[in-house]
């Protein structure tokens, strides 16, 4: 997205209160949500004393982890930064936009609950796609970074989930 691009978009946004509410408890939301969903993913398998209680949590780690790395490797400037606009909300973290962290964990964790059961795992699907949507709404991310961050999250999670 060029920097034209990104100011009428924020611009229009802006000059309409509610739906800035509304992105904003979307994105703060969908977030609660899925660490919720994970949360409730590990519970119930250690209560229930399944054995994929490890895979869950391992797999989940691991990307978390090796994305991060990878945030810091390629370093890529937020859109706020590089092309000199005001995100939506406030925000002043600086480069490590691709793949976008909140994107890759929100897909491990949708991947995860889906090779536990489907239907949690559409929910965080759900979610993950929220988060997505408003990290690039709101300016502090590139739909590159989001579809990275998904792509990323998602198969490296299914892999793991499954093949490992």
């Amino acid at each position: 997205m060029t920097a034209a691009r990104y100011r009428a978009m924020l611009d229009w946004l802006r000059a309409r209160p509610a739906l800035c509410r509304l992105i904003r408890f979307l994105a703060l939301g969908s977030v609660v949500c899925i660490y919720l969903l994970y949360a409730g993913l590990l519970g119930w398998l250690a209560w229930s004393r399944d054995i994929r209680f490890w895979r869950v949590l391992l797999v989940t780690c691991a990307v978390f982890v090796s994305g991060t790395g990878l945030r810091a490797v390629i370093n890529r400037p937020r859109p706020y930064e590089a092309l000199g606009f005001a995100p939506l909300f406030p925000k002043d973290t600086v480069g490590k936009s691709m793949p976008s962290r909140h994107s890759f964990s929100a897909a491990v964790i949708a991947a995860a609950a889906w090779a536990v059961w489907p239907p949690l795992g559409m929910a965080g699907a759900v979610f993950a796609l929220l988060i997505a949507l408003t990290r690039v709404l709101s300016g502090v991310h590139y739909p590159s970074d989001v579809l990275a961050g998904l792509a990323f999250g998602g198969l490296v999670g299914l892999a793991g989930m499954y093949l490992i």
